[in-house]
């Protein structure tokens, strides 16, 4: 059983259907996500993923941000996808409640490279995953009870894109897609709240598996018919080339969890209106919903549990104004951001969870040792289509994030390429690039 219109947009998207805004968003995401990759590639996580794959997998055509080595296509969207989630800076959709580019991204790529495509050939699979994506996570969430993780949905998406760079059949496109469906990582997504660790959203593992569904049907491999062949897919796949889900985007601006964003706003929004000075702070309020208030209070002893974590990003932005990689990553331990958490309270407000989750909200009040109340307007999380980060601060974070790690002169190339991708001759051009380890 095939969704014949799911199948027939998969072979037939082009970039000449999109509108200029659209087009622009699709190379706006495209840089954000490289971005976060980059800026996740100098952790621990990421090393330990790096030689799992180079023991596991093996050498290939497949490169990785920041390293030298190349791996095959289901090694390289591992290691490539560690790095894209693991700064919690990638971006996401409301309703899919996760990330979609950090798993299909790093699955499209690996495959370009691999089969050495055009930048155009590469764009379009990587509009195709998004767009598929995104819609097998608004499937999911309805089909199953439980709250399950990117990987779980996002697997689809993966296997999507990459079907349709490597060309498959109608028949075995769809194998590819119940493979994805079927092997996709379980990850039950509120356990991972409860116990931060690693496995974080399950995006690795099902990168590497929307890869490989793709590959194994090429092979002849057989799946389940996929999610969408059910009848509530019927809207959502009509729908496809008309509405591009991909314009429904959030792009983070802070390195923590999206549910912990809205407080920072809030914060963001009461220091820019006062002078208000850390020492001089008594309590901190935050009315937020019940997602939100479920994350970490506790001091983080991780990357992780700094990441989940409510009070810690908090904290963090009220003394340094910005939640960012050395933050999350070097400042875990910081006195100043400790004693703000602990002048924090958390309380669960019934009109922020009517909203959620098509939107994150909250709303902080502040009160200093003087007396004096500062309190800010229900706040939503930046970075939403409908509060979005403007051009020019997506740019700002690209350079923000990568500049560190490899200097201005290849992050300035790196843009360029990025924002002309879809005339690039071959991928490999953009690749060259991405696996350089510093601006020499």
């Amino acid at each position: 059983m095939i969704n014949e219109t799911l199948t027939a947009y998969i072979k037939s998207e082009s970039l000449d259907q999109l509108d200029n805004s659209t087009f622009k968003l699709l190379k706006e995401a495209l840089a954000d996500i490289i971005a976060c990759s980059i800026a996740g590639s100098n952790t621990k996580a990421t090393q330990i993923a790096k030689e799992f794959a180079m023991s596991q997998w093996g050498t290939g055509r497949s490169s990785l941000f920041l390293f030298p080595e190349k791996l095959t296509a289901a090694g390289a969207a591992f290691v490539n996808s560690t790095m894209a989630n693991e700064l919690d800076l990638d971006d996401g959709h409301r309703l899919t409640k996760g990330h979609p580019g950090a798993i299909i991204f790093p699955a499209v790529l690996a495959a370009a490279e691999d089969y050495n495509v055009s930048g155009e050939n590469f764009l379009t699979a990587l509009l195709v995953g998004y767009e598929v994506g995104i819609r097998a996570g608004i499937l999911a969430h309805k089909l199953r009870p439980e709250y399950h993780c990117t990987g779980s949905w996002g697997s689809i998406g993966a296997a999507a894109g990459v079907s349709r760079m490597i060309g498959l059949s109608s028949d075995k496109l769809e194998h590819a897609l119940g493979i994805a469906e079927y092997f996709g990582t379980y990850s039950p997504r509120m356990r991972c709240i409860e116990f931060p660790s690693m496995l974080k959203d399950g995006i690795n593992w099902g990168c590497m598996t929307g890869i490989s569904a793709s590959y194994l049907a090429k092979g002849g491999y057989t799946g389940i018919p996929s999610l969408f062949t059910m009848e509530e897919a019927v809207e959502l796949t009509k729908e496809l080339c008309t509405y591009y889900r991909i314009r429904e985007l959030y792009i983070k601006p802070h390195a923590c969890c999206r549910w912990a964003q809205p407080a920072i706003e809030g914060i963001k929004v009461i220091k820019g209106e006062c002078s208000l000075s850390a020492a001089n702070i008594k309590k901190i309020i935050i009315h937020t919903f019940t997602e939100s208030a479920t994350l970490s209070k506790k001091y983080p002893k991780t990357t992780e549990e700094a990441q989940y974590n409510l009070c810690f990003p908090a904290a963090a932005y009220l003394v340094y104004g910005e939640v960012g990689p050395k933050e999350v990553l070097d400042q875990l331990d910081d006195p100043l951001i400790l004693n703000i958490m602990d002048k924090i309270e958390v309380i669960i407000d019934s009109e922020f969870n009517e909203e959620f989750p098509k939107k994150a909200l909250s709303r902080v009040k502040i009160i200093t040792i003087d007396g004096s109340v500062y309190q800010s307007p229900v706040m939503q999380a930046k970075g939403d289509y409908d509060f979005p980060l403007t051009p020019e601060e997506k740019k700002e974070k690209f350079f923000w994030l990568t500049t560190p790690l490899i200097g201005e002169r290849v992050a300035s190339q790196l843009f360029d390429l990025i924002h002309n991708v879809e005339s690039l001759k071959r991928i490999r051009e953009l690749t060259e690039v991405l696996a350089s380890t510093k601006d020499k």
